[in-house]
């Protein structure tokens, strides 16, 4: 495999695992507003939210290396990454609210 095959392949694990938890925690949101079971949800985003988290070390590790080129690509996954973290961070807040 090659580097732009590499590079490839960390960015979409990234885009895919974090835009699947993402979705996640916000399911988990309008699941605890609609009083129903809430927490597998939460699970199954922060289990996606890991695997991006582990793409995304990947990627950091190659790049530290310079083996990684880094592009438009690796940005947007990092977006995708970021904004899954803070709605991760927000949901359990939100979530303790609406259960009050």
């Amino acid at each position: 495999m090659n580097n732009r095959e590499k590079y490839e392949g960390i960015c979409f694990r990234i885009i895919s695992a974090a835009g699947t938890a993402k979705s996640c925690f916000l399911e988990a949101i309008e699941a605890a507003k609609a009083n129903k079971e809430y927490q597998p949800v939460l699970n199954e985003g922060n289990s996606a939210f890991m695997e991006a988290t582990k793409a995304h070390t990947e990627a950091l590790q190659l790049d530290a290396t310079q083996d990684l080129d880094i592009g438009l690509l690796l940005i947007h996954a990092e977006t995708i990454l970021s904004s899954a973290e803070t709605i991760r961070d927000l949901s359990e807040t939100i979530i303790e609210l609406i259960k009050k």
